[in-house]
């Protein structure tokens, strides 16, 4: 098990707890589209030292609201258990770790609690369904290339929630949710020494199963051709063009040279981004809004990106506009002006950042060690 403990004063008297498991939906078999999610729905169900609703129940009488402060996600690589807690009392501090460990290797996995909630996953899903639903489902296959991103959603397929068999769910959680593939994040008003014995009495009996499934990442592989693909919904809220560049593997800048590279691509992006809101302030703009950036596809891929919401002058005005900013920045790079302007907005932004310091909230934190953790 990977853990991480910062002590940090703002808020005061609070702790943030994160469970991130290094499973989502990219891992589920085929009987399993879906159970992912629903193994995240589950870890609110009961537990070896928590009843059915007992959690949420004491947790909501410490002042830990459910939704807006207890929470967890599920997305194509990982899972994450969000717990915030109130250090105020040791024996509330204490006890949260435990619903950590038990979310960790303590699910109860009741057959009739299976059952009622596979109720609330059904109408989530059903709920997802629109427009957004139906153009994503022609668009993802594309942007991925047609890798297994594609085929594993995190709200997974209708067809398997509605039959798949508790063993089946029981059999993820089995797999995956194992100390090699887990880190506890603790960060906030606690003593790191008592934060680490916490987190080794709870944690250190776990062991990996023996034989362990390999942790595999998917691929995206190379797209050969260039293609264009026109998706129509009559529920569609807007018109919007996307033009995605070539997917590559994204390298963490682990390095000062990595770093500076991660500063030039943040100061290449502001330059232009202020292009293309220019445009878009023109009496007769070629689009409402408009952007071009290098974002991540998965936590080990990404591309360039230039997209917009299309204005009356309908989308060949708006593909032309972003094409051709594109390529002027290619072809002729900025200003001398311009870059002067980005690295003035980039320094003031550095200098309030260390200003304010201390001020900084463990959210902030919480959020690096996990990136640490997921991409390394």
């Amino acid at each position: 098990l990977t853990y991480y403990i910062q002590r940090n004063r703002k808020p005061e008297h609070k702790l943030e707890l994160r469970l991130v498991v290094k499973a989502g939906s990219i891992l589920e078999d085929e009987d399993q589209q879906g159970l992912a999610h629903f193994t995240e729905h589950m870890a609110f169900n009961g537990s070896t030292h928590f009843k059915k609703h007992e959690l949420v129940s004491y947790l909501q009488s410490i002042g830990v609201k459910f939704g807006a402060d207890l929470n967890a996600y599920t997305s194509f690589d990982e899972t994450v258990y969000i717990l915030p807690i109130p250090t105020d009392r040791p024996e509330n501090v204490a006890r949260a770790f435990q619903v950590l460990e038990d979310w960790a290797h303590g699910l109860a996995f009741d057959d009739e609690e299976i059952e009622k909630e596979r109720g609330i996953v059904l109408e989530e899903l059903r709920l997802g369904k629109g427009a957004g639903d139906r153009i994503g489902k022609k668009v993802w296959p594309k942007i991925f290339n047609g890798s297994r991103y594609a085929e594993r959603l995190p709200i997974g397929k209708e067809e398997v929630l509605r039959s798949f068999k508790p063993d089946t769910l029981r059999r993820f959680y089995r797999d995956w949710y194992r100390p090699d593939l887990m880190a506890v994040v603790a960060v906030g008003d606690i003593e790191p020494a008592q934060a680490e014995k916490l987190i080794r009495a709870h944690f250190g009996k776990l062991k990996n199963p023996s034989p362990a499934r390999p942790r595999t990442y998917a691929e995206i592989p190379r797209r050969e051709d260039t293609e264009a693909v026109i998706v129509t919904d009559k529920e569609a809220g807007g018109n919007s063009i996307l033009i995605r560049y070539p997917v590559q593997p994204v390298r963490e800048p682990d390095t000062v040279r990595g770093y500076r590279e991660q500063l030039v691509e943040s100061l290449f992006t502001g330059m232009l981004g202020g292009r293309l809101q220019e445009l878009a302030q023109q009496a007769e703009p070629p689009f409402l809004r408009g952007g071009s950036a290098l974002a991540k596809l998965t936590p080990f891929y990404k591309s360039f990106n230039a997209s917009a919401a299309i204005g009356p002058g309908g989308a060949p005005k708006a593909i032309d506009a972003l094409v051709r900013e594109n390529e002027r920045a290619r072809r002729c790079g900025f200003s001398s002006a311009e870059l002067e302007r980005a690295k003035k907005d980039m320094m003031r932004s550095f200098e309030r950042a260390y200003a304010e310091r201390e001020k900084t909230d463990s959210n902030a934190y919480v959020g690096e060690y996990m990136r640490n953790f997921l991409q390394q």
